[in-house]
């Protein structure tokens, strides 16, 4: 009869342990990744269009005309990267819509930008993520001199240059989501011209102020590019869930 001695019993059982304890990290591990991925997108409340009276009356002119909305949007570097505010602040889908003179966008921050929020501004308590906390505004700088172009390139919103104009546009319209760590506002603004060959778009800006220190005279809290005329347009798609929107819009 052959025995196995209990040290080479407890060898074996520490083994295997090891061998669980490594798979069940593993899996951990790639768990918590996947998780990340399919919950770090925009709830779907922040990716189908708002839809108002102006928009709705801009797609059904487009149908009738048998042609999709003028509606694009471009690539940008869309996180605050300065050191003062890096990573507080990113916009993660906007929307040029020509045919209504309106932007959207989605604006998004994480619960430690509020923590951030507290320490910046020597807050006694951080504040709740229900709160609004921030004023959202769109800097759109328009070329006085589209003929010379050679003046195009100074588009810092805090730089005053003759040949260009700014306008501050403030949202009309705003709603609030959330997700996991994540703070999402939808902003819509109104009476945007973007579409004027005599004062085209040289570059578009969002600007962030705390709202306790709301000063359009003093630097941001925050400043995002979400337009420069440098870079192409893409054109934006409807989606089945804007579609449903605007086909069931009820005014």
């Amino acid at each position: 009869m052959e025995y196995t001695s209990q040290g080479s019993l407890g060898g074996k059982i520490a083994k295997y342990a090891l061998k669980a304890i490594g798979l069940l990290l593993i899996l951990g591990t790639v768990g918590i990744l996947l998780w990340r991925i399919f919950s770090s997108g925009d709830p779907q409340s922040m990716k189908t269009l708002y839809v108002d009276e102006k928009l709705h009356t801009a797609w059904q002119t487009a149908e009738g005309e048998g042609r999709d909305m003028v509606m694009y949007t471009q690539e940008y570097d869309n996180i605050t990267r300065a050191k003062h505010n890096y990573g507080y602040f990113s916009v993660t889908q906007t929307l040029f819509i020509e045919d209504a003179d309106q932007v959207q966008i989605t604006f998004r921050y994480n619960n430690s930008t509020i923590r951030h929020l507290k320490e910046d501004y020597g807050l006694a308590e951080i504040p709740d993520r229900a709160e609004e906390l921030y004023d959202v505004t769109l800097v759109v700088i328009y070329d006085l001199t589209p003929a010379d172009k050679s003046d195009n390139e100074n588009q810092d919103p805090d730089v005053a240059v003759e040949s260009v104009k700014r306008v501050r546009y403030t949202p009309t319209e705003q709603y609030a989501d959330t997700k996991n760590l994540y703070n999402y506002r939808k902003l819509v603004f109104e009476d945007v011209d973007l579409s004027n060959p005599d004062m085209p778009i040289l570059g578009v800006f969002v600007d962030v102020y705390y709202k306790g220190d709301v000063d359009y005279e003093k630097d941001s809290y925050g400043t995002l590019s979400i337009y420069n005329y440098n870079y192409p347009k893409e054109a934006y798609r409807l989606t089945g869930k804007d579609k449903d929107a605007l086909a069931g819009y009820q005014g």
